[in-house]
């Protein structure tokens, strides 16, 4: 048998091919296409600078005057003044300056006076508001976020307030605290 015939065992075994295939594909379920649609994408946005918030510390019964200062640089600054809860500054006590600062950038310093007894007011033609007096003590506080302290043996009665210097630069947050020592 050569040439063009076909054998019956040949035609055979082609249809055994067909069938076997043909079952192969249609025994089995039909395939569910897998979703093309990728999930959600998200964007990487950098993460923002971490401020300390350099709280100052809690108030006690031996402070005497409190200055918080914000965006300092020479006399220009914001902040507030607050006053402690202890009495005045009084002859024959010691008293203590510390304060805490962190930097606009590299190199900062706070400096912070304490100022004298106000001079007297409405006295041939000086204002009617009693002006603190001049510096009677001073701390610099470097802006590297360490505790500065400074301790003074004694202030004239009646000082107390404190005044950020004109010498204060580049401070981008920081507190300093007048109190009575024991």
């Amino acid at each position: 048998m050569t040439g063009r015939y076909v054998t019956t065992a040949t035609l055979t075994a082609v249809a055994v091919l067909v069938v076997v295939g043909t079952t192969g594909c249609t025994s089995q379920a039909p395939r569910t296409p897998r979703p093309t649609a990728e999930g959600p994408s998200f964007t990487s946005i950098p993460q923002a600078e971490t401020v300390d918030r350099l709280e100052p510390p809690v108030q006690s019964a031996s402070d005497v005057a409190r200055l918080l200062v914000k965006d300092a640089d020479g006399i220009f600054w914001s902040g507030s003044g607050e006053p402690g809860r202890a009495a005045p500054v009084q002859a024959g006590q010691a008293y203590r300056l510390t304060g805490r600062c962190l930097p606009a950038t590299a190199g900062g310093t706070l400096v912070v006076d304490v100022l004298g007894p106000p001079d007297k007011g409405a006295v041939d033609g000086a204002p009617s508001v009693a002006v603190p007096g001049d510096a009677v003590a001073t701390i610099t506080v470097p802006c590297d976020g360490t505790e500065t302290r400074q301790d003074l043996r004694e202030l004239p009665a009646g000082s107390g307030p404190l005044s950020v210097a004109e010498r204060t630069s580049q401070v981008a947050t920081g507190w300093v605290v007048l109190s009575r020592t024991s």
